[in-house]
């Protein structure tokens, strides 16, 4: 089969799901196929595609909807039937365990290039491989990342994130319950509560800035490192299965934009990877979504498993190790310790120039902004209130932070405000001090305490 035939029809699909697009694409589809009838075979699922677009260009059916789905199902079964290649970037332990789960009837090749390859004539031979491919998947983990970004390769159908696999297809990253699953599920199960109004989702600012016991009916689902992708799937959940909240608090710094959790490599947030993957096994966070042309969709529908929901995460219901989990976590929030001027000053240049780097990340950026557009599109359609919060920092952190990056952070999220959402920045509120801050820039009991206060004086329900 050409190999540019099947990545061709998914850009139609993609057309098709662009409103502004679709009614340009029924004309130009059947014009592509008409020249590339090699490609056509006489099944059923062929046959309902000729059919519906030729219904559509004589104008019998006005239903776009239906063409798109018999093209989608075109396409679905061409894959299937042609075969697709994997090519997978990273470590060898992490394939193994995703090959012992793949489904190998529509698996042409699965072919493996090390994250610790040097050889550029591999490298290339590798590369090569994808591109004389019919139906290319490339997947990648955290450390094969670079590798397997370095070329473009326009044919490719999907390309993979290791993590976003697993998750999407409700598959725990390990078995095991570990101590952040036990806070994020403690946390969790309290969103069932009728009087709880506000749910507040972020990574270590909010995790450190919201202890519980300075909260009423508000719930704090934040954890180190959790981004912007993960806040997206908390919140179609919980719109989903908890109507009674009605307040979403995201609670974020000025690198989030530019971060992404789960192509991380650093060792402390694999553990925070593992813990979401298994909040999401466990209590079927991420929600599932409608057919679309998305590379990682149509790869779990042809390799994957059907996913199961509701897994049993070992040890996660064990009250005795969640209480001491919990009570050791308490008494860390409840600390009101402040490093000495000096100190705190060099560490908030270090945190500073370190969050800094991560403006080069423009991939990340573009994919997070379309996330949060997205995420404040649902929230105002559903009638929720939003708040997009930048907490206090030390002055000696803002001031190292990337100007660009401060700069594209407080417009984007001031462009956010609306009747429905709203955009506070505390980064530079004066009324915070050194003995506010636990470290270079996260709050400690005492300055948690100010900001909540600060907060409620703007009526945000905590």
């Amino acid at each position: 089969m050409q190999n540019h035939f099947l990545k061709q029809i998914q850009h139609y699909l993609r057309d098709f799901e662009n409103p502004a697009l679709a009614a340009q694409v029924p004309q130009a589809l059947a014009d592509y196929l008409f020249t590339h009838q090699a490609f056509l075979d006489e099944s059923d699922i062929t046959l309902d595609l000729i059919n519906a677009l030729g219904d559509w260009l004589e104008g019998k059916q006005q239903n776009l909807n239906q063409l798109y789905l018999s093209l989608y199902l075109f396409w679905l079964s061409a894959l299937a039937r042609n075969g697709i290649d994997i090519f997978y970037f990273g470590e060898l332990d992490k394939l193994q365990m995703l090959g012992a789960r793949l489904r190998d009837s529509a698996i042409n090749n699965l072919y493996y290039l090390s994250h610790e390859e040097t050889d550029q004539q591999e490298i290339a031979a590798f590369h090569d491989k994808i591109t004389a491919s019919a139906a290319p998947f490339i997947l990648y983990d955290p450390q094969g990342l670079k590798l397997a970004l370095a070329v473009e390769h326009p044919q490719v159908i999907g390309c993979i994130p290791f993590y976003d696999l697993l998750i999407d297809n409700y598959i725990p990253a390990s078995g095991e319950a570990i101590q952040y699953t036990h806070l994020l599920a403690q946390q969790y199960i309290s969103l069932a509560n009728p009087q709880i109004s506000t749910v507040i989702i972020g990574n270590s600012y909010s995790f450190f800035g919201f202890p519980d016991a300075l909260l009423a009916n508000s719930v704090n689902m934040s954890a180190q490192s959790l981004g912007l992708k993960q806040a997206r799937q908390l919140t179609a959940h919980i719109i989903e299965r908890y109507p009674h909240v009605q307040n979403f608090v995201y609670c974020l710094g000025f690198f989030d934009l530019y971060s992404d959790l789960l192509k991380t490599k650093d060792d402390f947030n694999q553990q925070i990877i593992h813990a979401w993957s298994q909040l999401n096994s466990h209590y079927s966070i991420k929600p599932e979504e409608g057919i679309s042309a998305d590379g990682m969709q149509v790869f779990s529908r042809l390799v994957m498993p059907t996913p199961v929901q509701g897994q049993t995460i070992n040890g996660l219901e064990d009250d005795n190790v969640r209480a001491q989990v919990c009570e050791s976590a308490r008494l860390i929030f409840a600390r009101s310790d402040a490093l000495p001027a000096v100190q705190q000053q060099e560490e908030a240049q270090k945190r500073g120039i370190s969050h800094s780097k991560s403006v080069k990340h423009r991939v990340t950026l573009e994919e997070n902004q379309w996330l949060v557009a997205e995420l404040s599109v649902k929230l105002a359609t559903q009638g929720k209130y939003a708040v997009w919060l930048t907490p206090p920092f030390p002055a000696a952190y803002v001031d190292n932070i990337d100007a660009e990056m401060k700069k594209t952070h407080r417009r984007y999220f001031s462009d956010l405000e609306a009747a429905h959402s709203r955009f506070i920045d505390l980064s530079e509120h004066p009324d915070f001090a050194r003995e506010d801050f636990r470290d270079g820039d996260h709050l400690n009991y005492l300055g948690a305490g100010k900001m909540i206060v600060v907060l409620r004086a703007l009526n945000v329900v905590l």
